[in-house]
């Protein structure tokens, strides 16, 4: 049986979401039909991408207009939630970009909604499909064991420009790239902290966070310490998951550019360490962009909830509004566990 392709709009053309509305182009799966952004030039580029995509100045606008599935939402960080809504009220599916909201309460109207009006809502938390794929396969292998301690730090060079540099747009490293350090902590450790401490400088000018240092404990005294800063010379990351039985590392520069060192007491071929750098075809978009689609596109079809769902989202900016609250306290923040409320 042949399955339609999805009709799928794309909500906000800047750089991601140009990049989004590639991986649609490049999929089996899904089909852009329509793209909205109050800039001309930037939803004109989507346009372009493919034949009959229709061209709207806002969410609204494209939901009253145009015929479609699903949306992928690639706004401003202070309208991502606010956009999710109005997509997932008129019945679509979403996946939102990370960080889904600018905090737990606004992710938490996000989740709630889509829950109730039986929609999939997907968090493009897109590391996960990239980079950090090889780092799963290891994991799932048995590499290190028990996961006791994970190390990570994330940085870009000055955020200084546009509404990545303003606080009341949800500017700054942490919201920006530091979430995909908390997702995949979580991701590893399979629960939430049970407590978070952490110091923040913030920059004097915009008021953003300039370099977060927060640690996050975990149950059975596990442990994840993170760094996040708009200070470096370049982007980079690095991500590092020790357990009982090795260890591995993924460190990188870009997106398609990186390398794992591993040791495992566990598999025969990396009893010692051994640095792995993966062959990569093609661009992010490739690599990264379009295994993401397609998962999306597979639980909407399958009925499923999406491998990254709002619940997973709303617990990142749980953490993160955690280690705000420490900063400002100067004390340890204890969290209590939480299920999926709906």
């Amino acid at each position: 049986m042949t399955i339609e392709p999805l009709r799928t709009a794309v909500v906000g053309c800047g750089g991601h979401g140009t990049a989004l509305a590639r991986a649609v182009v490049r999929s089996d799966q899904l089909q852009l039909v329509a793209c909205a952004d109050p800039d001309e030039v930037a939803r004109r580029t989507v346009a372009v991408l493919a034949d009959g995509v229709s061209s709207h100045k806002s969410v609204v606008e494209l939901l009253g207009a145009a015929d479609v599935d699903a949306v992928l939402i690639a706004t401003t960080h202070e309208a991502l939630a606010p956009t999710a809504l109005a997509a997932i009220r008129a019945g679509k599916h979403v996946m939102i970009e990370k960080p889904m909201a600018l905090n737990e309460e606004e992710a938490k109207e996000v989740e709630f909604a889509a829950a109730s009006a039986d929609v999939t809502c997907m968090v493009g938390y897109s590391f996960r499909y990239g980079m950090a794929r090889y780092v799963s396969q290891l994991l799932a292998q048995g590499a290190v064991g028990d996961p006791r301690v994970i190390t990570g730090a994330i940085g870009t060079p000055a955020m200084d420009d546009g509404w990545v540099a303003q606080a009341s747009s949800g500017g700054g490293p942490m919201l920006y790239v530091g979430c995909h350090l908390i997702d995949l902590a979580l991701w590893v450790m399979g629960e939430e902290p049970s407590e978070v401490t952490a110091r923040v400088h913030y920059a004097a000018d915009t008021e953003v966070d300039e370099t977060s240092a927060a640690t996050l404990g975990f149950s059975d005294r596990r442990l994840a310490q993170l760094v996040v800063t708009q200070k470096a010379s370049g982007f980079f990351y690095e991500f590092r998951i020790i357990g009982s039985s090795g260890f591995i590392g993924l460190r990188g520069r870009n997106f398609v550019q990186f390398e794992i060192e591993v040791q495992s007491d566990v598999l025969e071929a990396y009893r010692e360490p051994t640095i792995i750098r993966p062959s990569m075809r093609g661009d992010n978009v490739t690599m990264m962009l379009v295994p993401e689609l397609a998962e999306f596109a597979s639980a909407i079809v399958d009925q499923r909830p999406a491998a990254i769902t709002a619940t997973d989202g709303r617990r990142a900016l749980r953490v993160i509004d955690a280690v705000g609250q420490s900063a400002r306290s100067l004390r340890p923040v204890a969290l209590a566990p939480t299920l999926t409320a709906y």
